[in-house]
């Protein structure tokens, strides 16, 4: 008797969460729509990124290295050396390499609820267990106890994002310690560190507990969403683990020497940085004389709690796409709907979304 072909698949990638990116291809077909929705920096790469990118297109025909140089001036940054950094695709990549490093089926990994979408798919593409705390009422914060009290035996992985995806909120730095003391793998997501320079990385805190990495990515205040880059900074043992997970040339020279380029033009990151901040304060400003509730944003996103205004995350959405704006969706926090989130576009887009929350929350 012959197999259907489903059953020649591993039994749990049936059963695991989608991660769906359908929104992108409504939005590239719909340039004429500001995307609010998905974290991206609005701001095109420099003509000094792009001339980069060109040189290096040059160079197509020929395998990468193992960027040697550029994983020291990463290094430098953090005050670790070539060898506590390894380069990836984006921290996509990033996301699914710690999954396969960790977990097997019935492993268990422990996240805050809400979180970024990827991370419970990839977790569960691995036949483990997704155990998600909710996050505290009213300010959001992570539920550090409850986290804490779900780990057991099966516990082989925990994740904070920090500041969290979508609340925007930071850990305690008291409280982050707690989770290293565990001494279970634990991933510290740095995704939007760059949005707040005067809080530093937490990346010191791998000399003392071996097993803590640092998951970073230049989706954001770089600008390099599609360009795809991103790091891991860990112990030397640690990153060793991380490359052997990843695919041989995973960063191609046209991510490269983009990521290079850009650290030479600091200004541009600087520029990029005070335009989404300048315009999370006035997001933040106008939201709340609206009488909504946005939570403060230590990224490039703004959680919104709208549930006072009796509208569900749909009538919002719809609403805001009948404007030409995408916005994000966030599922039910406690029960309740009427939350979304929003990214900064540009200065047009920006003053629509204004426009739009002053006729419909008004």
């Amino acid at each position: 008797m012959t197999k259907e072909l489903k059953d020649w698949f591993v039994p749990w990638l049936m059963s695991a969460r989608e991660y769906n990116t359908s929104i992108l291809d409504h939005a590239w077909a719909h340039p004429e729509n500001a995307r609010l929705m998905l974290n991206e920096n609005p701001i095109p790469p420099s003509e000094k990124i792009v001339q980069a990118v060109a040189d290096a297109v040059r160079k197509g025909n020929r395998y990468p290295d193992s960027m040697k140089g550029l994983r020291e001036r990463i290094g430098k940054m953090y005050d670790l050396g070539p060898d506590n950094v390894a380069l990836c695709n984006g921290s996509s990549e990033t996301i699914d390499a710690m999954m396969r490093l960790f977990l097997k089926p019935g492993d268990e990994i422990i996240m805050s609820d809400p979180t970024f979408g990827l991370f419970p798919p990839r977790a569960e593409l691995c036949g483990a267990k997704v155990v998600q705390i909710p996050v505290r009422e009213g300010d959001l914060q992570y539920d550090v106890e409850g986290m804490l009290k779900a780990i057991n035996e099966k516990t082989k992985l925990i994740l904070i994002i920090n500041p969290n995806n979508p609340t925007g909120v930071y850990i305690d730095d008291d409280d982050l310690i707690r989770f290293c003391e565990t001494g279970i793998p634990l991933c510290i997501d740095e995704a939007y560190g760059a949005y707040t320079p005067d809080k530093p990385s937490k990346a010191p805190l791998i000399n003392k507990y071996p097993q803590v990495f640092l998951s970073v990515t230049w989706s954001k205040a770089h600008g390099f969403a599609g360009l795809r880059f991103g790091f891991v900074l860990g112990t030397e043992e640690m990153i060793n683990a991380f490359n052997t997970m990843f695919l041989p040339w995973n960063v191609s020279l046209m991510s490269a020497a983009a990521a290079e380029a850009i650290m030479d033009n600091p200004e541009e990151i600087e520029a990029k940085v005070r335009h989404n901040n300048r315009w999370m304060d006035i997001f933040y400003k106008e939201l709340k004389q609206l009488g909504l509730n946005p939570y403060p944003a230590h990224g490039n996103y703004m959680l919104v709690d709208a549930t006072m205004s009796g509208k569900s995350t749909s009538e919002i959405l719809d609403a805001a796409l009948a404007q030409k704006i995408y916005l994000k969706r966030i599922g039910e926090i406690h029960g309740k709907t009427g939350y979304f989130r929003v990214t900064p576009g540009l200065d047009e887009e920006n003053e629509r979304f204004v426009k739009f929350i002053k006729e419909y929350f008004g």
